[in-house]
């Protein structure tokens, strides 16, 4: 290792091993590039490994559904975010994706095919046709994950990407204000160490374990996005946090709630949500029922729970009529061997569901490249905030997004050479008058302890601010994480950005998309929406009446120094 490109770029670090991540370190690679993927567990640990949907795609004619549009595509996704975000970043994500499972089948993935060898494409909810495709029935993201770790290892074998598991990263290395490496920490021995970078691409994944609970891994903390906001990174959108209406939530051997996600997939083979009464409800607040993106039925099952309507259930007893016997089995084995293992047939009987913390469309601010809006800094995957999923994901777009961006990232990384993007030639949103949050512990906060404090955490954001919010309950959470601090980095981290989140969230006095507020249940308009926020003084106000503003969130001072500084503070440890 240790050649430049012809453009100039040395050695590009992958923090992060989800599908976004896999990608990026693949595609370096691929290009020529000295790649280092760092991954805080083992490679296959991550959200992509878990995703059971599938991967949104309009194919050539001839392999997509009868009408079905990259225009349509563009058009639900857009629809489903409610018109928030970046609608060129929407129309270049839905043109790349069918380039992007040409892509994906010559790394080794393998698409579920029909008799007459087309891709087999399922229905989703919001979507207008059907357009998923699946690896392996409800396992698409192990499927596409575990074809990119084949690819990986035998980069490895030959050589061309160093890849360290058990690799912790604990800050951005920067030199004048552009990226230099990464320090991180090695779990066997905690050793701390660092790897020089000419550019870094974060693909650290979501933060489900801010809440109690959530689909995600439990190394879903949202690492990246903290380290990237100390770093001096823009971050975005954070008040969207979208929450899956149809997770399987039974108790634990201590009797606390576990959720387990039941794929959207099931709903758009005909399966139903009835209340306690056995009433179908969501078309009571909205017309497409249980077909409503996201945001919608789990706001219904939050509300109608509210209204008296008791435990929700997903009803999945018809279809083996519908389609045959065994079609539950056969059609999704995982969840099949999921619920059995719960104790239900679902067969024969509804499952218990609750919302669950599933994805975050807020995330680190970037352009159209993946850049962020410190040089040489990209973020891809969830961990980003690209535009593309406005104020709620449309169903089975993030693993399209994490791979497009992925490669546009890299691409971008090897073009610009060392250092990136520059500041002046970022094309993300203007931060220039960024808004100010006090996003770090108050001075008598008090420590937390490892286990039990992240806890804490997770109860408290689920109260204040998970599906339904308002602002004397975002004031409370507000004062709530101010008051704790933790001397590890994965609990400091949720600390960090759950005062960030609640701070977006009471920055925008308005319902729109994944973020509801019982004081401001209507939309303002006219949206689409942009806001700007750095910390340092009061959320409230943010969204300056009139015209609401996108909320960006970023670091007041120097990168170089003042970011490195903080970061010191927050997690008590010398990079």
């Amino acid at each position: 290792m240790g050649a430049a490109t012809p453009d100039g770029l040395r050695q590009l670090v992958v923090v992060g091993s989800g599908a976004a991540g896999l990608t990026a370190a693949v595609s370096a690679a691929e290009a020529g590039a000295d790649v280092v993927l760092l991954t805080k567990a083992r490679l296959a640990d991550s959200n992509s490994m878990l995703a059971q949907g599938g991967y949104a795609a309009v194919l050539p004619e001839g392999q997509r559904a009868p009408g079905d549009t990259v225009a349509s595509h563009v058009a639900d996704t857009v629809a489903a975010g409610a018109g928030i975000g970046s609608r060129p970043a929407v129309e270049l994500m839905c043109r790349s994706a069918a380039d992007s499972v040409t892509d994906l089948a010559g790394r080794g993935v393998a698409f579920d095919l029909g008799p007459d060898g087309r891709p087999l494409l399922g229905l989703e909810a919001a979507h207008s046709f059907p357009r998923i495709l699946h690896a392996g029935g409800d396992a698409s993201g192990a499927g596409i994950t575990r074809a990119l770790i084949r690819r990986l290892r035998a980069l490895e074998a030959e050589g061309r990407v160093a890849v360290h598991e058990d690799a912790r990263a604990t800050g951005i290395l920067l030199d004048s204000g552009a990226v230099a490496g990464v320090a991180f920490t090695r779990d066997a021995d905690r050793s701390a160490e660092r790897v020089r970078a000419d550019a870094v691409v974060l693909a650290t994944g979501g933060a489900g374990q801010l809440f109690a609970q959530t689909t995600n891994p439990a190394v879903a903390t949202g690492d990246g996005v903290a380290l990237a906001f100390l770093a001096g990174a823009a971050l975005r959108d954070l008040e969207f946090y979208q929450f899956h209406p149809t997770a399987l939530q039974v108790a634990g051997p201590d009797g606390a709630l576990r959720s387990s996600l039941i794929s959207e997939a099931v709903r758009g083979e005909g399966a139903v949500i009835r209340d306690a009464s056995g009433r179908r409800f969501v078309a009571d607040y909205h017309p497409l029922g249980e077909l409503a993106p996201r945001d919608v039925v789990s706001r219904a099952l939050a509300l109608h729970a509210r209204a008296g309507g008791g435990q929700a259930y997903l009803d999945a007893t018809a279809l083996e009529g519908l389609h045959g016997d065994g079609f539950l089995a056969g059609r999704f084995p995982g969840l099949d061997a999921m619920t059995r293992a719960a104790g239900f047939d679902w067969r024969r009987e509804p499952l218990p569901i609750g919302p669950a913390a599933h994805y975050w469309m807020g995330g680190v601010a970037t352009d159209l490249h993946g850049a962020t809006s410190v040089p040489g800094l990209y973020a891809v995957g969830e961990a980003a905030c690209t535009g593309v999923h406005g104020a709620n994901r449309l169903a089975s777009n993030s693993l399209l997004e994490g791979v497009v961006f992925a490669g546009r990232a890299v691409r971008h990384a090897l073009s610009a050479g060392r250092s990136g993007s520059s500041a002046r030639g970022w094309g993300g949103p203007d931060v220039a008058d960024a808004h100010v949050v006090d996003a770090f512990p108050a001075e008598d906060a008090r420590t937390l302890p490892e286990e039990a404090g992240r806890a804490l955490v997770a109860d408290a954001m689920q109260a204040d601010g998970g599906v339904i919010r308002d602002g004397s309950g975002l004031a409370r959470l507000t004062r709530t994480l101010r008051g704790w601090t933790a001397d590890d980095s994965e609990t400091a981290h949720l600390l960090l950005l759950g005062r960030l989140l609640a701070a977006a969230a009471e920055a925008r006095e308005e319902s729109v998309g994944a973020h509801f507020r019982l004081d401001f249940p209507d939309r303002r308009l006219p949206a689409p929406l942009n806001s700007t926020a750095r910390e340092g003084s009061s959320a409230r106000g943010a969204a300056a009446h009139g015209t609401p503003r996108p909320v960006v969130v970023r670091h007041p001072g120097s990168a170089a120094t003042e970011a490195a500084a903080s970061q010191h503070a927050l997690l008590g440890r010398t990079a």
